[in-house]
This record gives structure tokens, sequence and C-alpha cells, in this order.
């Protein structure tokens, strides 16, 4: 038997793939047909989902085979090696395959030869386990095909997720929401290191390759596991510990960054950090972020604090205040949440604002709501006559990503190339998509030209071409 291929991140990998419950749950019918569209689109015997703990692969459906009675050895999963690599895996002929030939699966009566699997990447951004078909006769799978299973390996994630949520709602409701609106007990987190940031990339739509992260606050519940922050926040932000909660991030989110920097991790933009409205209602942020830039050694240009239109306006002139200290550092301010409740652009364009990130509810209807592709098509005009870059949040296809490209986007961030992971992961993903071209279209040129070039990166200066070099 071959040895078992482990993700890099494996411990990271099987806390993830705990915190969804789903392992030796009952069959599901939404599960079960997207095996059997598997089986029809790829034209094979068998498809299945699987999933891959430490020792063992467990079958939450399968199609054109009896469900296994048990649990699958590791060492006898094909998917296994899917995870290990968290990448497509396709065999078109498992007999003359040096690692594969010999697999019980190979050459016993199941007879399996050809192999095509997806991993299934969670909101963590890492494999849970794989979406695969098989077949009994060495074939190639055709590029539509493979897309067309990437397609359902989506929609079974997106399962996956819905089972997640509703699990951590009911935690919410019996255990959680108590200890969300106890002071005492949000300070106890803080100090404790509960609250981290995760980190999602932002990239160029056009190639997926890394510009920058974003840090977002996440509670590591030592009971419950990760919680998002609609658990917590709105508690934190109604009193005084947004300052120390905000603290702990931007320190967080500098450590990540240089260390980054130490390992020679390619990434221009460097991070972004939310900046709540309690932190800005103070006098001070500036010289605590400043001081920070200093204890971490990061120039100013390598970070970026996105604030909301409600933060900016809350007290407008001490905001212009702390943040012309900030951006006099080459700090960058982003307004976050854009073409939501703007009622008063020419205040919140008094600050010395470099970027925009449009709101993924505007991002996500471009596809299926007029409104929403006008206000896309004119956010990327606007603020590029207004010298500002714009960065589009939440893209989670790739049907949105062309549009969104098309219409002159260029950097933006979402599932469709990673959800927020732990600061453990943080490189493997970066080195993931820095890689060869990532995005479908492999970086060839929009049908219309770029409106937008980061100038976040240096003050006023755009980006240069061979920043990713």
């Amino acid at each position: 038997m071959n040895a078992v291929r482990r993700h890099p991140a494996e411990r990271d990998r099987l806390d993830s793939l705990a915190s969804y419950g789903v392992l030796d749950t009952a069959p599901e019918v939404a599960y079960d047909e997207l095996t059997a569209l598997a089986a029809r689109l790829c034209r094979t015997p068998i498809a299945m989902v699987n999933l891959v703990g430490a020792e063992h692969q467990w079958s939450k459906s399968v199609y054109g085979i009896p469900r296994p009675s048990r649990q699958l050895p590791r060492e006898l999963s094909f998917c296994s090696d899917a995870v290990a690599s968290c990448a497509t895996l396709v065999i078109s002929d498992a007999s003359k395959s040096a690692r594969y030939a010999q697999h019980p699966a190979v050459t016993g009566e199941s007879s399996i030869r050809a192999y095509a699997g997806v991993p299934l990447v969670g909101r963590d951004g890492l494999p849970l386990g794989a979406f695969c078909v098989l077949d009994q006769r060495p074939r190639r799978f055709s590029a539509e095909e493979v897309h067309g299973l990437t397609v359902l390996a989506r929609q079974v994630v997106v399962l996956l997720e819905q089972r997640r949520s509703d699990r951590s709602a009911g935690l919410l409701a019996e255990s959680v929401i108590d200890e969300a609106h106890d002071p005492a007990r949000l300070r106890h987190a803080i100090e404790r290191g509960e609250l981290v940031p995760h980190f999602q990339p932002i990239v160029d739509i056009r190639t997926g390759r890394p510009f920058g992260l974003e840090a977002l606050l996440r509670w590591e519940h030592p009971r419950l596991g990760v919680l998002l922050p609609e658990a917590f926040l709105p508690a934190i932000e109604a009193s005084a510990l947004v300052v120390p909660a905000g603290r702990v991030v931007l320190e967080a989110a500098l450590a990540q960054l240089s260390s980054l920097r130490r390992q020679r991790v390619p990434l221009p933009g460097g991070v972004c950090v939310n900046i709540a409205g309690g932190q800005l209602s103070r006098p001070g942020l500036a010289r605590d972020v400043l001081a920070a830039l200093a204890r971490h050694g990061v120039p100013g240009h390598e970070l970026a604090l996105e604030i909301t239109e409600a933060t900016a306006l809350a007290d407008p002139d001490l905001a212009v205040a702390e943040l012309s200290e900030l951006a006099a550092a080459d700090v960058h301010i982003v307004i976050d949440d854009f073409g939501v409740g703007w009622s008063n652009l020419a205040r919140v364009l008094r600050l010395p604002v470099a970027a925009v990130k449009l709101d993924r509810s505007i991002v996500s209807a471009v596809l299926t709501d007029r409104q929403a592709a006008v206000m896309a098509a004119s956010t990327v005009g606007l603020v590029a006559d207004l010298g500002l870059d714009v960065v589009a949040e939440g893209i989670e296809t790739d049907a949105v990503r062309r549009h969104l490209e098309a219409t002159g986007y260029r950097w933006g961030q979402g599932w469709l190339w990673s959800a927020a992971v732990p600061a453990a992961s943080v490189a493997g993903v970066l080195h993931r998509l820095a890689g060869p071209a990532t995005t479908p279209g492999q970086g060839l040129a929009s049908s219309q030209p770029i409106r937008s070039t980061v100038r976040w990166m240096g003050g006023a200066r755009p980006l240069k071409a061979d920043a990713y070099a």
C-alpha cells in the first residue's frame, strides 16, 4: 500500500473538518443528486463525495456502487492525494501509474482505471475531502468534464457550509449568546488570545495572483471552534473593548506581514485592517498605529486601514485629523462597503482616501440585477476619475469575475480564490495563488480597458508592472 500523503496544514485541516459535524451523518438527497449529476456529466459509472479524516476516508454520498459499510483506510484513498495537494487529481489509467498500479481497487474486482477528483475547500481555505468520479475503463477526462465537476464540487461545499452555519447558529442560540454579551468573558477572550485575525487574499482578478491580505476577526472559541464576527463583534463595538480588540488585530496582522516578508513571500500590497467606529472616535488612533508599525518594522505603505461610511462620518473633524496624520506616513485609507448607504459622498471625500471596496451585496448580484450591474460599472468609472482604486469584495464564481473584468475591474477578493484562513495557512495559500495563473483566462487582456490601478502601494504611485516578479 502507498504511503499516506498529508496536507501541509494537516492539523488545521482536521480541525476545520471537525467543525462541520458531518462525519457519520446519514445520506442526504441534496448530496445524492449532485453525485448522480456528476456521473452523468462525466459519463462515469461511479461518483462519490468523500471526506478525508486523519486515518480514514468516509463517504457522504455514493452513486453507482453500494454505500461503503465502513470507513476506507486512508492509504487506500485516491481522494487523500487530492486533499494532500489541494489540487484536482486526474488519472487516465491507474494500471499504468507507478503510484496506483498495485492499488487494491485497481488490481481487485473493482478494476478501477480512471479517476478525477476535485478538492472540497471549505471556508477556512482547507480541503475537507474530494468530489470524485471513477471509471472501470481507461479514459481521458475532457476540460469541460473537469470544469463541470469543479462547479458541482463548489455546490457540495455550499451544502457543507450551510450545515456548518446551521450548526453554529444552534450552538449560538444555546450557549454562546450569553458569552458574546458578557464583557468579562469577551475581555477574557482578548487576554487569552482567543480573538485572532484570519486572512483573505486580495488578488489580481485577471490572473488570480495575490496583491495583499485583509485581516478578518475570528473568535477561536476553546469549546465551540471558530466563530464568525456577527456572533460577538456587535457587543465588542458597543463597549470600550473595541480598542483592545482592534489593537490585537493590528498587532497580529503586522506580525503576520513581517513573517511573510522574512519568508520572502511576494505581497506588494501588504495587509488591510478594519477600523471600528469606536477606535476612530477616540483621539490617538494615528499615534497607536504608527507605534505598531515601528515595533514591527513595517513601512506605512504596506498597511491599509478600512473604514465604513458610518465610521468616517460619526465625527468627521476627528476622522480627518487622525486619518490625515496616517496618510502623511503613507498608510492607505480604504472605504469599505462602498455602494451601500452613501448619503454624503462629498463629506467622505474630505478624507485622504486611497481606495474603495465595492460591497459584496452588489458584487454577488451583478449577473442577476440590472441596478447592481449599473452600480458596479459606474463605481469603477467614478473612482478612477477621482484618482482612487477599487476592489470588488465577495467574488464567488468565475462568471462574476469575468463580468467584473470586462467592466474594468482589476482587483478583488472572495471564495473563488480563498476563504479567510488562519495565520499558519497564509503562506501556503499565497504560494498557491502566486504560481502559474490560477484564474480561467490565464491573465488575457479584458475586452474593456482596466480603469483601476492600485495606488495604495507607495502613496499615489501606480503599481509597477513587475510588482509580482
